[in-house]
């Protein structure tokens, strides 16, 4: 069989560390190459190995090894992004020639393909906004955070304007840097923005997995988002950025575990919040006392829910209440019981189902939707 290098454009697979292209040394093969099929495979150079295996989510794919010494595996996906796990001889691998990425609490490759539906949020010739890496010190955490900020564009030029504000948040596992490297968000709102298809607000991305210290080790408690966000985050953010300051200028966002601490933050302080987005995710805290907890503790009392209780309140607390997930998202049950709990508040929802499953693929959509709604006049 014979294979071929593959020349992915640039934005599909920038990273944090770099925005070209790492380029392999003289003798390192190309880790992805495509077949005379158009069929992408993955090839690794490992010398002396027993076995080579790449992970995806819980499967594993064996690769095998040619009679030139490279192992190669055939990709079981053909576009978008995908965290991947490399493993020699049952060892993690991070390879320094693939996208890395920060996912399951750690750098981790990552593996982009052109898609049908990228184009939303490719980089194009359009007015872009600006990325920036913003520190503060905590009083919820009592130590110096670190968070993301978008502005749009014309933020500087348009100096007396005080824009909207989204507080996103990324799920388990991921970082403040989460939605700007593998969420896209930077391209997709230059590119809606540039089409009038919503309206330019910033922003504000900061790490979910709250730490703290116990006795003998540091751990997290995404719980305490809650008071880092009302206490430290929006104070923060809105003194030294002109955004947000009323209840009409702030949304706030998040997927999976972040989407639950959206609902928490949303149903406990609807007073702050325009409107909410729940990404692949959840009303119903179901992940207090389970074994992603790092917390010894039961679960958690779901207080926050006593919010859908009162219908009149439920119904205008929003302008927009965005709800969505994959269609074969291992989380699907979870979202259908949310259901029941909006059908019986009566709460108004806008509700949708992608093609997809628990990934940034997904995400990507959920934004560039809820985007389109949020802060209209």
């Amino acid at each position: 069989m014979n294979f071929k290098r593959v020349d992915i454009p640039e934005d599909i697979t920038a990273q944090m560390l770099a925005f070209d292209k790492v380029l392999t040394p003289e003798g390192v093969p190309d880790m992805l190459v495509q077949d005379e099929r158009g069929i992408y495979w993955l090839q690794v150079k490992a010398q002396g190995a027993a076995g080579v295996q790449l992970e995806i989510n819980t499967d594993t794919y064996d690769f095998q090894k040619g009679s030139d010494g490279i192992w190669r595996v055939e990709l079981p996906f053909s576009g978008g992004l995908h965290y991947v796990h490399l493993l020699v001889d049952g060892t993690l691998w991070l390879s320094p020639y693939l996208p890395v990425s920060y996912g399951y609490s750690r750098p981790c490759n990552t593996i982009a393909l052109p898609e049908k539906e990228g184009d939303f949020y490719g980089l194009r010739n359009v007015p872009h906004g600006k990325l920036i890496r913003d520190h503060f010190y905590s009083a919820v955490t009592q130590r110096w955070e670190s968070c993301m900020v978008y502005t749009p564009p014309f933020y500087e030029e348009e100096s007396e304007r005080i824009f909207p504000v989204l507080y996103l948040q990324h799920g388990h596992g991921e970082n403040e840097c989460g939605w700007a490297v593998s969420g896209k968000v930077p391209f997709i709102l230059d590119n809606l923005i540039a089409e009038g298809k919503c309206t330019p607000f910033a922003v504000v991305m900061n790490n979910g997995m709250v730490q703290k210290e116990t006795a003998d080790k540091r751990i997290v408690d995404f719980t305490l988002f809650d008071r880092y966000l009302t206490e430290d985050i929006i104070p923060f953010a809105e003194k030294r950025y002109r955004v947000g300051r009323s209840k009409e200028r702030r949304a706030m966002a998040g997927l999976s575990m972040g989407s639950l601490q959206t609902s928490i933050a949303g149903f406990r302080h609807p007073e702050l919040f325009d409107s909410l987005g729940i990404f692949s995710g959840f009303l119903y805290d179901w992940i207090q006392g389970s074994e992603i907890d790092m917390v010894e503790r039961g679960p958690g009392d779901n207080s926050h829910l006593a919010f859908l209780e009162d219908p009149e309140k439920a119904d205008k607390a929003f302008k927009v209440f965005f709800r969505a997930i994959g269609d074969k998202d291992p989380f699907l049950d979870y979202f259908k019981e949310d259901d029941l709990r909006c059908e019986k508040s009566g709460i108004r929802q806008e509700r949708r189902i992608y093609e997809g499953i628990h990934d940034w693929n997904v995400w990507r959509k959920c934004i560039r939707d809820f985007s389109q709604l949020i802060f209209r006049p």
